[in-house]
């Protein structure tokens, strides 16, 4: 495990370097293909701009992950089963290439999650899956065949709840960054070598990246980097949980990825709730479309700048990255439930912060409207009669 370290930042190295070269080539191979982000809608950019930055990001991880990884292959091969290899790389190529043709030529909800839902699938079904649920006062629920389930639902959820924090120049490369780094931190106290340097080689790639996409972005990573990084994600929690005491297995990746599950989470119950009389399949399918009411989308909507945003974004997610490390190194179960709970109250407070400048900001606006509507037109002032 000593060299895990060297590894893992020789892979960091690599992909970082590999990525940031290939950039300004993904962009003519984009423009090429017309995938770009032109402005309006949801977008906030004025300008249109390429979105194929996954394919930069993959290549870059696959050079410096993939590298090192056949590099200690003797070592540690023996270590991974060969099954559970090939349903993570069977399961990233399916989203990888799922948002491929999701950038180029679109792809439905419907078929984008069933993809998502198959991959996740042979995930669990090599046995990384969630199986004990801890409970107060020590000890577990045993979650059977319900740990499959909850295990293909969390990695469909993080993998767009990465998809969809992807909505300001350097924010989801940032994020995402911030969590492989603590994720990696963990796997190096778990001792699991691969995804020390797999994690390392996300670390990489995502700041080699973030070179091109902080603010005025050259590129955008689309949903074949956004969705891509986030099933990596989802999956390395998963099996970093296999590793964890039994109380917190669960506990962890929910505070490392909780900003990003947390706030998709609430969009969609607000969506839901928008329409309290319509029917309930309506309603339901309404929590799926997507919209401007993210944190980021809140906040820099209504008052900070987009820079701050990211910032504050960045810092939220560090901290609970840092709870989430904390936990796993106490092992306090009493501890993590009470760090979820003020993560989820820290979400809400940012958001309640953008829901109430949006209020405000609407109740000036109709103010205004209805001043406008009862103010005389120019020249058509009633003149006071003489007596």
């Amino acid at each position: 495990m000593p060299d895990a370290i060297p590894a893992g930042l020789l892979a960091a190295l690599i992909a970082g370097v590999v990525t940031s070269l290939l950039v300004p080539f993904v962009v003519k191979v984009a423009l090429a293909l017309r995938a770009v982000d032109y402005p309006g809608g949801r977008k906030f950019h004025g300008a249109a701009v390429p979105r194929l930055g996954g394919l930069a990001i993959g290549a870059g991880l696959a050079c410096g992950a993939g590298a090192v990884a056949l590099m200690k292959w003797n070592v540690w091969g023996v270590r991974i089963p060969k099954s559970d290899l090939a349903a993570v790389l069977i399961g990233c190529a399916i989203v990888f290439l799922l948002g491929i043709v999701d950038d180029l030529v679109g792809v439905s909800t419907p078929k984008k999650f069933l993809a998502e839902i198959v991959a996740a699938a042979l995930i669990a079904g090599v046995g990384w899956k969630f199986w004990l649920l801890g409970l107060p006062g020590g000890g577990g629920l045993r979650l059977g065949s319900a740990g499959a389930v909850l295990t293909v639902v969390w990695i469909v959820g993080v993998t767009n709840a990465i998809n969809l924090i992807d909505g300001l120049d350097g924010l989801a490369s940032g994020v995402v960054a911030i969590i492989a780094a603590s994720l990696l931190a963990y796997s190096v106290v778990q001792e699991n070598a691969f995804t020390v340097v797999l994690m390392a080689g996300v670390v990489g790639a995502c700041l080699g990246f973030l070179r091109h996409n902080r603010a005025p972005a050259q590129i955008f990573m689309g949903d074949s980097g956004s969705l891509s990084l986030g099933f990596l994600l989802a999956v390395v929690s998963v099996h970093s949980s296999l590793k964890s005491s039994a109380a917190v297995a669960i506990l962890v990746p929910i505070l490392a990825l909780g900003v990003p599950v947390m706030d998709t989470l609430l969009v969609m119950l607000v969506r839901f709730l928008e329409q309290p009389k319509g029917r309930s399949a309506e309603r339901v399918l309404r929590m799926f479309k997507a919209d401007r009411n993210h944190l980021h989308h809140l906040m820099q909507r209504h008052g900070a700048s987009r820079g701050t945003v990211v910032r504050v974004i960045y810092v939220l997610v560090l901290a609970t990255c840092v709870m989430a490390m904390t936990v796993g190194l106490t092992k306090n179960y009493g501890l993590g439930i009470a760090l979820v709970l003020v993560e989820a109250v820290a979400v809400l407070l940012v958001r309640s912060l953008g829901f109430s400048r949006r209020a405000h900001a609407l109740s000036t606006e109709a103010r205004e409207e209805l001043r406008r509507k009862l103010a005389p037109e120019p020249g058509d002032e009633t003149p006071l009669r003489e007596e």
